[in-house]
């Protein structure tokens, strides 16, 4: 599951795989209009409903967050 995460992030933008802990909202790689609409790809890629509450910034600070908060979603 993990690599498909990182394709469907790659898709998105391929900065965000570079460095997978590097943080991507202090870097400028995603700004809040980034992350909603990755929130939109990624529930359209996977067929999920991403709650608003796990929409946070820790939850997006870097691609490992985003691949944790995915699986479990995808569990």
């Amino acid at each position: 599951m993990r690599e498909k995460i990182l394709e469907q992030l790659k898709e998105i933008n391929e900065e965000i795989v570079v460095d997978t802990n590097k943080d991507l909202l202090a870097s400028g790689i995603l700004d809040s209009f980034d992350i909603v609409n990755m929130v939109v790809e990624l529930e359209e890629a996977f067929g999920v409903d991403i709650d608003v509450d796990l929409v946070t910034p820790d939850n997006f600070r870097t691609a490992e967050s985003i691949i944790k908060l995915m699986e479990s979603i995808l569990a």
